[in-house]
């Protein structure tokens, strides 16, 4: 789940670059899924996977699991839009404390000390790390609720991801779960008439960057999330891919000279913290939702 964070804390930046070189939201977000689902689908194909064989429930926890995948895009973007990108980032970490909530209540029990020690930790560092405070102004909150919602389904995906266990392989509900998400984002973006065209950017130089994006966004780090949420549990898989600030904030000042403050780097120094407390030599804390 480290590494799962790391690599979305990579696709951030190279979100960054890949706007400048005149792509767009809409055009970035279906084609990250549409490559996904291709490359999952051949794998599947690869591998031999057959559609599997389960009860109403599974098919119906995957499809809100798809849906809200999708939610995530779509409400962050909807907070971007609104308000400023730090506030909107920041509560988006909310994901991390809400997890543990859902857990709590799914499973009937509060998850370790240790467990809720390092979500607070987590959550403090990301208010720093993304310079919140100094974002916050009149108009700032605008975009919260989206941002909020946004934060919802992700913690809500994590849960889903965590309590499907070993049920199919986790090629199929990669594969499931983009391809269910790439067609809602395709649906709500031809209703709003979001322009899937590009400005300066030639097809091939589109393409590469799509693909690179989608690897590093989608593909690598949703199949390493199906193959290892259900092992941790979702409320200590949350805590670690909070990696993935502490990696985009580095990687934004060495790869786009983007400043990083003081309070930030404390931020980042309160991430890692809580990170690292539920490993520490005492003893690893067992996750309080396990999956069944």
């Amino acid at each position: 789940m480290l590494t799962v964070g790391a690599m979305w804390g990579v696709h951030g930046p190279l979100l960054k670059l890949a706007y400048q070189a005149g792509l767009n939201f809409a055009l970035v977000s279906v084609g990250e899924y549409a490559l996904a689902t291709l490359a999952f689908g051949l794998a599947c194909r690869i591998v031999g996977v057959q559609w599997p064989r389960e009860d109403r429930g599974f098919w119906l926890r995957m499809l809100f699991g798809g849906l809200v995948g999708s939610g995530v895009v779509l409400f962050l973007f909807w907070s971007y839009q609104l308000g400023p990108v730090p506030v909107g980032a920041t509560l988006l970490f909310l994901y991390v404390p809400f997890t543990s909530i859902l857990a709590a209540l799914v499973h009937r029990r509060w998850p370790p000390v240790r467990e809720i020690a390092s979500v607070c930790l987590v959550t403090a560092g990301a208010v720093l790390a993304t310079d919140f405070i100094g974002a916050a102004g009149p108009d700032s909150l605008r975009g919260a609720p989206q941002a909020i919602l946004a934060a919802l389904c992700f913690a809500g995906f994590f849960m889903i991801s965590a309590g499907l266990g070993n049920r199919s392989s986790p090629v199929f509900r990669s594969f499931f779960f983009s391809a269910l998400s790439g067609l809602i984002l395709l649906g709500v973006t031809l209703a709003a008439g979001w322009p899937l065209s590009t400005s300066g950017a030639g097809p091939w130089k589109t393409l590469g960057w799509l693909a690179l994006l989608s690897a590093v966004g989608q593909f690598v780090p949703v199949f390493l999330m199906m193959k290892s949420a259900h092992r941790l549990g979702g409320g200590l898989g949350s805590i670690l891919t909070s990696l993935e600030l502490p990696v985009a904030v580095g990687l934004s000042a060495l790869v786009l000279g983007d400043p990083v403050r003081p309070s930030q780097l404390g931020g980042i120094g309160l991430i890692l913290a809580g990170i690292a407390l539920p490993h520490l030599k005492s003893g690893p804390v067992p996750a309080a939702d396990r999956s069944e």
